[in-house]
C-alpha cells in the first residue's frame, strides 16, 4: 500500500513551506502542494486521503473549494478536510466549514503535534469509514442478490409446477381411464402412467441433485468401462422414441473405451436433448456430435434457433427464467449438465453459432 497522501493548499508560500515540514518530518506522508483553489482541486480529483486548506485563498474562498469538490467527486470519496485560517475565526465560520464538508478546524500559529495528532486521527477515521462503505456495499450487494434469487425462484416454481403437472395430468387421466374401464387396462396405457412417471422422477431428481450441489455437496460418479460408439448410438437410438425432433448423430473418428458413470452421462445427453426439442424448432433436426483427443472427450448439441442474448450467461442458473416467459422456464436441465460436467473432471459452454443454439460439454476420457 503507497504512502498516504496530504494535500496542502494556501497562497503563502511560507505558509506551505512550514505545514509541509510539519506533515513530512518523521511521518510516512506524501505532502502534495497548490497555490490556488484550482489547483486544490485537480489534486484532489487525482486523489488524496486529507486536504489542509486555507479558508482564503486568490481565486476562490475554501468553503467554495469544498463545495466545488464534492459536486465532482460525491460525499463518499471527498477526502478529509482541515481547514486553516491565519486569524481567529468565528464560530459561525467554524459551522459553515463544518457544514460544507470540512472536519476539523485549526489557525495559526500552528501547534505541530495538534496537527500531527489531527491528521493521525482524520486517517483512521478514514480508515473506519471505508470499512463501514465496504461493509454496508456488501449488505447492499448481497441484498440484491437475494432479491434476484427470490424471484428468479418464485419463477422457478411456476415453471416446476407447470411442468410437473403435465406428466402428472397424463398419468392420472390414464389410471383413471383404467379404474373406470379394467378391460381397456392395456400395454399402451401401462406404459403411459409408467413413462410420465419417470418423467416426475427425473425431475425430482434433478431437483435433489441441484439442491445438493447448492450447498456445497458434489455428485458421487462411479466409473465402468464401456465402448463409447456402441453406447451413444444405443443411447441415442432410445432418446429418439422420446422427442418428436429426429436426432442427427456425428461420431468423429476413432472413439474407443471411456471409464465414465453412464447413468450420469445418460442424465446429460437426456437433459441436453430434452432441452434441444424444448427450446428449438419444432421438427428440426437435432445434432449431436461425438469427438475425442487424447484422453478428452467432447459432445456437442445443437437444435435451430438460438439463445437469447438475455440468458446466455445465465443457462446453467439454477431457477434461471427469462423475463419473457413466467412458465416456460430453462429449469434445472442445464445446472444439472453443468453439475455432472464438473463432478467428471469438465466444463460446459453456451454459445449461438450459424443460426443454432449450440452446447458444448468436455470431459476426461476416464474418472480414475
Amino acid at each position: 500500500m503507497g504512502a498516504k497522501r496530504v494535500l496542502v493548499i494556501d497562497d503563502l508560500e511560507a505558509n506551505r513551506y512550514i505545514l509541509r515540514k510539519i506533515v513530512a518530518d518523521g511521518s510516512q506522508y506524501q505532502v502534495l502542494e497548490a497555490a490556488t483553489g484550482a489547483e486544490g482541486l485537480e489534486l484532489i480529483l487525482q486523489g488524496v486521503d486529507v486536504v489542509i486548506l486555507d479558508i482564503n485563498l486568490p481565486d476562490m474562498t475554501g468553503f467554495e473549494l469544498i463545495q466545488k469538490a464534492e459536486r465532482r467527486l460525491g460525499p463518499k470519496r471527498l477526502p478529509a478536510i482541515i481547514n486553516i485560517s491565519a486569524t481567529f475565526v468565528s464560530g459561525k465560520d467554524k459551522a459553515t466549514g463544518l457544514n460544507v464538508g470540512a472536519r476539523a478546524y485549526l489557525t495559526h500559529p500552528i501547534n505541530p503535534d495538534e496537527l500531527i495528532a489531527t491528521i493521525g486521527s482524520l486517517m483512521k477515521s478514514n480508515t473506519r469509514l471505508q470499512r463501514v462503505e465496504r461493509q454496508r456495499d456488501w449488505a447492499e450487494a448481497r441484498t440484491e442478490q437475494i432479491s434476484k434469487e427470490k424471484i428468479m425462484l418464485e419463477r422457478f416454481m411456476r415453471s416446476f409446477s407447470h411442468d410437473l403437472r403435465s406428466p402428472l395430468a397424463a398419468a392420472t387421466m390414464a389410471t383413471g381411464l383404467m379404474l373406470r374401464r379394467p378391460t381397456r387396462r392395456t400395454d399402451e396405457l401401462l406404459k403411459i402412467v409408467e413413462d410420465n412417471l419417470r418423467r416426475v422422477d427425473s425431475m425430482v431428481a434433478n431437483l435433489l441433485d441441484i439442491s445438493h450441489v447448492s450447498i456445497g455437496g458434489g455428485i458421487k460418479l462411479s466409473g465402468e468401462r464401456i465402448d463409447l460408439a456402441a453406447w451413444i448410438q444405443d443411447s441415442i437410438g432410445t432418446l429418439g422414441l422420446q422427442v418428436s425432433n429426429p436426432l442427427s448423430l456425428e461420431l468423429e473418428g476413432a472413439l474407443g473405451e471411456v471409464v465414465w458413470d453412464t447413468t450420469a452421462f445418460l442424465r446429460i445427453l437426456e437433459n441436453l436433448v430434452g432441452n434441444a426439442a424444448k427450446h428449438g424448432v419444432a421438427e428440426q433436426p437435432i445434432r449431436i456430435a461425438l469427438s475425442r483427443a487424447e484422453q478428452r472427450v467432447r459432445l456437442s448439441v445443437s437444435n435451430a434457433g438460438s439463445f437469447p442474448v438475455e440468458v446466455l450467461n445465465n443457462l446453467a442458473t439454477p431457477y434461471f427464467i427469462s423475463t419473457r416467459s413466467d412458465t416456460k422456464g430453462w429449469g434445472l436441465g442445464l445446472p444439472i449438465v453443468k453439475a455432472l460436467c464438473e463432478s467428471f473432471g469438465g466444463e460446459v459452454g453456451f454459445r449461438n453459432e450459424d443460426h443454432r443454439a449450440v452446447v458444448e460439454i468436455e470431459v476426461p476420457a476416464s474418472l480414475d
